[in-house]
């Protein structure tokens, strides 16, 4: 017989999932990966099919888009200065003007990751004060101790000197109360400066706060209509708008005609927790993602490319796309290791005070740095934005950097408090999975691939609750 020592996190992952029948199982990478498909992530309380293995666990691929969308969009904020006329730059910033987009790839993120949250967590014991403190342990500190600092503490010590951000403080109940979206439909302008961008937390947050209602009172296959529906309103709702009202603003920020791209995230969540897992959806994201990006191109040509806000759904079905065929990738290829690249993952991480700091710092930064001046200094509007680009994006990473060590984390620190009683440690996605059986090592030259031992019942372990977001 055998003897086989097993190391590190697989080892105590396997071994946890031999005690759940009795028997200790050891097995190459295949089947390993194979029997978590089927055993270890199945929740006995549900009739309904559950996801498949990679996603219940930590997604890597999700920290690449995440990556992706930050950088899209700090390179169109920062897409700012004289005018170049000249072949490459004048292409460059004509792309980089298209990150705004990268908004759209947060919604549709967004509504993917929240649905598998609650979805997996659903039948567990305090259902909605886990999820409401977790969210805002992420979300809170950082976005109320800003505007606290900005918007209260400077004009306090410093008066009306102190009033760096003025379009802000005068509605700044709006920004309280997460409303910065509805006033800025209501006045059909863009109306709070620096803080403008905070249009599209509002529209998270209230879907934070309604969304939860709907994946607890409702099953998987009636959560799917419901979000067809959220899309189709989303859609007429824009349409009706422009034809009647004519007013361009609301339709960008206020929640019910944004709601298309979270609700697509959210129907492919579902989706990818059915029968035949996320792997079903691959023919659809291949071909409509490839159609969407024709459309997309096509959409760009147009001299007025508005078109009663059809393309935004179009935009969200391929960052839809994308999102499938990242998550479904193999680790093992290029593509994978691009979504799990540890420099998309890296300003993954960092994205959302990234995000929160980008428009302010310009206002901060004006009187050391502005595209100009660069512009100005290195003697080429070309070389000079890029730089501004390339300098701002540096010193918004440093401040969002050190934000999340000196401040964030140790909000994060808290949703540790608000688990499940049956949450366990996360299982990685099958691709990664079977590169990490390199951590096992085999005393016998030539073991087989599964080998079974009874455990004494005095050694088995009670089963082990199914892994959670």
């Amino acid at each position: 017989m055998a003897y086989i020592s097993l190391r590190g996190e697989m080892g105590a992952i396997a071994q946890r999932v031999g005690r759940r029948e009795g028997r200790l199982i050891v097995c190459g990478p295949s089947a390993m990966v194979h029997h978590m498909q089927h055993e270890s992530l199945r929740d006995p309380r549900t009739k309904e099919a559950t996801s498949e293995c990679h996603l219940s666990g930590p997604l890597r691929a999700l920290d690449g888009i995440r990556g992706l969308a930050i950088l899209m969009v700090t390179a169109y904020r920062f897409n700012i200065g004289p005018d170049c006329d000249q072949f490459p730059g004048r292409l460059l910033f004509k792309v980089l003007n298209y990150g705004d987009l990268g908004v759209d790839l947060f919604f549709v993120l967004s509504g993917f990751l929240i649905t598998g949250i609650l979805f997996d967590s659903k039948g567990k014991d305090h259902f909605f004060r886990n999820f409401y403190a977790r969210r805002a342990l992420r979300i809170f500190p950082l976005y109320y101790g800003f505007l606290f600092v900005t918007l209260v503490a400077l004009p306090m010590l410093y008066g009306p000197s102190g009033n760096l951000f003025p379009e802000a403080t005068a509605n700044q109940a709006w920004l309280w109360l997460y409303g910065a979206n509805i006033l800025m439909g209501i006045r059909n302008e863009w109306c709070l400066g620096s803080f403008t961008h905070f249009w599209s937390l509002s529209v998270e947050e209230h879907f934070y706060l309604v969304w939860p209602f709907v994946i607890v009172l409702c099953s998987r296959r009636q959560a799917m209509l419901i979000s067809l529906l959220a899309i189709a309103l989303s859609i007429v709702g824009r349409i009706l708008w422009l034809g009647v009202v004519g007013t361009e603003v609301p339709v960008d920020t206020v929640t019910l005609f944004r709601m298309d791209g979270l609700a697509l995230g959210s129907l492919l969540a579902l989706a990818a927790r059915g029968p035949n897992g996320i792997r079903a959806l691959n023919p659809w994201a291949v071909t409509g993602g490839a159609a969407c990006a024709l459309a997309m191109l096509a959409i760009a040509c147009l001299p007025n490319p508005r078109l009663f806000g059809l393309p935004v759904t179009v935009v969200a079905a391929f960052f839809g796309a994308l999102l499938v065929l990242a998550v479904d990738s193999n680790a093992a290829t290029w593509w994978g290791k691009t979504w799990r690249s540890p420099i998309l993952g890296f300003f993954g991480k960092y994205s959302y005070a990234m995000y929160v700091f980008q428009l302010p710092l310009i206002a901060l930064m004006t009187p050391i740095l502005t595209p100009e001046g660069t512009s100005s200094w290195l003697g080429s509007a070309f070389a000079g934005r890029l730089a501004y680009i390339a300098v701002m994006t540096s010193v918004t990473t440093l401040a969002a950097v050190g934000s999340w060590h000196l401040y964030e984390k140790h909000f994060l620190a808290l949703k540790t408090r608000f688990q499940g009683p049956t949450d366990s440690p996360k299982l990685k996605d099958p691709a990664e999975f079977a590169q990490s059986w390199k951590q096992y090592s085999f005393v016998s030259a030539n073991p087989p691939q599964t080998l079974e031992r009874p455990i004494p019942p005095q050694c088995q372990e009670p089963e082990l609750g199914r892994s959670s977001n």
